[in-house]
This record gives C-alpha cells, structure tokens and sequence, in this order.
C-alpha cells in the first residue's frame, strides 16, 4: 500500500457502476462515477479502499452518512455550499433556494447551483440530494439515489 500522504487514485467496481476515487493526504479528493484517470497514480490507498467500501454500503442501503475525510478542493463558498449539503437528512431534499437561505444569502441560489456542478466528490457530499424548484432530480443517477434512500428509509 502506498503512504497516504502520496497523491493516488482507483476504480472500484459498485452496483451503479465504476467509480474512481481519488485521494491525497489521507482523504478523499475526487469521486466520479465511471472509469477514468486522475492526478496521481493509479493504485489503491487505504483511504479509497475505505472511501469504496463506504460506497458500497450506501449503494445496499446499510449506511445512511460517510466517515471518510474528504478534501475537496474549491472556493470558501463552495465548500460552505458541499457542508451544507451534508446536512440534508438521508432521504429528504432541498432546492439551491433552500441551500441559499440556510447560508444566509438567500439570492444566491445560482452560485449553490454552480457550486453544486462543481464538488469534486459528490455521493460523499450529497448533491443529488438537491432538486429543482418543481422538486424534480437534476439527472437519472440523482434520481436513482433519491429513490434507494427513500425505499431505505421507509
């Protein structure tokens, strides 16, 4: 195993498919769903095995938060936007308004939209746990998500 503060990165088979997680200094830098090739090399750290493992988990509905530490880069509002995030209950949703008003600044609902794009890490910071304004899912995996939580949590 390669030390954890080495920057590094692999694909781990899921139920929803690859996902690649990436990691510098003991935590988790980047999630995508699907293969792909990040910074760093490609080999396994203790922290994307346990980052996987904790993905696998979610996806059959045994957990419901991750532990893992994450260090996702992005701006201060960003990340106050991703920490926000995590607070969304297991199973509920918000819109960006939402998100917005909780930070205080209420007409900031398309720079929460942006931020949200942006996380490099999302299932870990719980994007898709954000809907529209009709409280629609952004996309199909969101959607997905959104329907394993609330089949979980009924």
């Amino acid at each position: 195993m390669p030390r954890d503060d080495e920057r590094t990165f692999y694909t781990y088979p899921t139920a929803f498919g690859p996902v690649t997680i990436g990691a510098a200094d003991g935590a988790v830098t980047d999630v995508v769903l699907g293969e792909t090739t990040l910074g760093g090399t490609r080999r396994p750290a203790a922290v994307t095995n346990r980052c996987a493992t904790e993905i696998m988990e979610y996806l059959a509905g045994k957990r419901a938060a991750f532990t893992v530490a994450r260090a996702a880069a992005g701006t201060s509002f960003q990340r106050e936007v991703w920490e926000a995030v995590t607070r969304i209950p297991y199973g509920q949703t918000r819109t960006a308004r939402d998100i917005a008003a909780a930070l205080g600044a209420p007409d900031s609902y398309r720079a929460v939209g942006t931020a949200l794009r942006a996380c490099p890490t999302p299932l870990l910071v719980p994007t898709h746990r954000v809907v529209t304004a009709a409280g629609k899912p952004a996309d199909s995996v969101a959607t997905a998500l959104l329907n394993l939580e609330q089949r979980v949590s009924q």
